[in-house]
């Protein structure tokens, strides 16, 4: 009882978290109205279709990896009905962002916040061509290419945001003159320095234990460990 009542805490809160990634990306992608003082008013902004449908992708983004993780990872005789599952996800999700991205290209907001329309076009492709890829992956039976597909697909989005908003970091829908530039948004030299002379004994030691981890992990779980990361 207790353990059923976590798992569903824990999947609604997933579902929720997977949801408001994808609305607060719109959110960025549609402007913020964000005023000369620094400060934005309200959270009304990100109340849109357009925030709305893409908090669903990407929340049918990552039903889509977490169906694929677990047919590279449960028993073969578990990940077979997780295949076909997953692959009607690809088909939620292919409707999903089709739907996103047909509500981005009708949005004021979007065309206006929009710096680098190249990258808003292409993003919706590229994404289409990775669900594609993973679904006839999951055809051939090779959960590893399929789950390589949904990775893409779920970084896609984040690399698409920042490339269609370059070369700011917040456009304002409010205040043009006060929309906030990467070049502001960034560190000072003397603080990247630090961080920079920080991150070189971790990195290899975080690197290498995350590799670790796959490592010890590769094969499929038999269902012995109470625990699986």
């Amino acid at each position: 009882m207790i353990l059923g009542w976590i798992a569903r805490e824990v999947g609604v809160g997933s579902l929720l978290a997977a949801f408001g990634w994808g609305a607060l990306l719109a959110g960025l992608l549609q402007g913020v109205p964000l005023a000369a003082d620094g400060h934005v008013t309200g959270v009304g902004h990100v109340a849109t279709p357009f925030a709305a449908l893409a908090g669903l992708a990407m929340t049918a983004l990552v039903a889509v990896h977490g169906a694929t993780f677990l047919t590279l990872r449960l028993p073969a005789a578990d990940a077979a009905p997780l295949a076909r599952t997953a692959r009607r996800l690809v088909a939620v999700a292919l409707a999903a962002v089709a739907l996103a991205a047909v509500a981005g290209a009708l949005s004021d907001r979007v065309r206006a916040a929009t710096q680098r329309p190249l990258p808003a076009v292409l993003l919706p492709l590229v994404l289409v061509a990775a669900l594609l890829a993973a679904r006839a992956a999951h055809a051939r039976h090779r959960p590893g290419v399929a789950f390589a597909a949904t990775s893409a697909a779920l970084a896609l989005p984040v690399a698409g945001v920042g490339a269609a908003l370059w070369p700011y970091a917040l456009v304002s829908t409010v205040a043009p003159t006060a929309s906030l530039s990467v070049t502001d948004a960034a560190a000072s030299g003397p603080t990247l320095t630090v961080l920079g002379w920080l991150a070189l004994p971790l990195l290899p030691a975080l690197l290498g234990f995350q590799a670790m981890c796959w490592w010890v992990f590769r094969e499929r779980t038999d269902g012995r460990a109470p625990v699986y990361w």
